[in-house]
């Protein structure tokens, strides 16, 4: 009798058993749905989302500014003045402009502004004991710049303005300077146009608007 065929069918058949389960295994694996790690990723952010604590609301106060008593167009406040410039220039801190900046304050400051057409400066001091307009124009009168004839003492509104008429040789040859007082500080205001006979009347527009600090 031959006992090696008996367990050759044994042997056989455990084999396509373990064959079968594995099959088995392997479809089922494959059916069962794979989570992604972009998936386990958005689920762990949500997770933190839902975790983490509501914000608080904070109440807010509106805090409305309050109205300007005359026009803003045209209109230059700052350092506790205001002062009247034409609509289309837009006057600057030329301390704010250098390097390193030296941004203007109350007690000293120079604005300048200009255009095609216009040049314009202004600048302010503190008072001192006895106020020389010719002194008070030197801040921001050029070497090369020349008075011309004589200067002339003007009420403008309630201001004892001090003019002079003023020549550059520039592209913008004729223009004046000015310079009065108000509220314990030195204003003197200066402007270069390309027609003889403006300033007078720029400076006019820019005193009607002028307001120092004890008056704003």
């Amino acid at each position: 009798m031959n006992f090696n065929q008996p367990l050759t069918r044994i042997f056989l058949g455990l084999g396509l058993l373990a064959l079968g389960m594995a099959a088995a295994g392997y479809v089922i694996s494959q059916s069962a749905p794979q989570v992604s790690e972009q998936a386990r990723i958005d689920a762990a952010v949500a997770a933190t989302l839902a975790s983490a604590p509501s914000p608080v609301p904070t109440s807010t106060v509106s805090i409305l500014p309050s109205p300007t008593p005359f026009s803003l167009k045209g209109l230059y406040c700052q350092y506790e003045f205001c002062i009247g410039h034409p609509q289309d220039l837009y006057l600057l801190d030329q301390g704010a402009t250098r390097q390193p900046p030296i941004p203007s304050t109350y007690g000293y400051g120079i604005l300048f502004a200009y255009n095609q057409s216009l040049f314009m400066q202004i600048a302010w001091t503190l008072s001192g004991p006895n106020f020389d307009p010719q002194t008070t124009m030197r801040f921001i009168k050029e070497e090369n710049e020349e008075l011309s004839g004589a200067m002339q003492a003007k009420l403008m509104g309630k201001y004892n303005v001090y003019y002079n008429a003023l020549t550059n040789p520039t592209t913008l040859p004729a223009g004046g300077i000015a310079a009065w007082q108000c509220g314990g500080r030195d204003f003197v205001w200066k402007v270069y146009t390309p027609q003889d006979g403006t300033a007078l009347g720029l400076l006019q527009q820019a005193i009607e608007k002028f307001r120092c600090q004890e008056e704003l």
